[in-house]
């Protein structure tokens, strides 16, 4: 997963999922990871890897969502490194990703208030 930067005005969680047949294999082959709180305008590296796609959700203190068309994924309250295919009753929720092409946007992904 590349560099966030968080230009909101309010601290974000991030959660993250990517190709992973190795350790996802029997599991959807996607791997999920999350949560990582970024401060405003605060800059971080997530778990690296070298897939051209990784795919994204990321919500604020504030009440704000940055939600895709991927998934859903299962999310947890605390810190989670799962697959995509293990649902759990232990999920604090389900959520959807937007997608990111590392190879055409090498900076990584800056979240920031849309227009309404």
């Amino acid at each position: 997963m590349p560099y966030f930067r968080n230009n909101h005005t309010s601290t974000i969680q991030v959660t993250g999922m990517y190709w992973d047949p190795q350790a996802c294999g029997q599991y959807g082959n996607y791997r999920t990871m999350g949560w990582w709180r970024i401060k405003p305008y605060d800059r971080i590296l997530l778990a690296p890897n070298n897939q051209q796609y990784f795919y994204w959700y990321a919500e604020s203190d504030d009440g704000r969502t940055w939600s895709g068309r991927y998934g859903p994924v299962y999310t947890y309250l605390y810190p989670f490194d799962s697959c995509l295919g293990i649902g759990s009753t232990g999920a604090w929720k389900t959520v959807t990703m937007r997608a990111h092409d590392q190879y055409t946007f090498p900076g990584g992904v800056t979240v920031y208030v849309e227009n309404p």
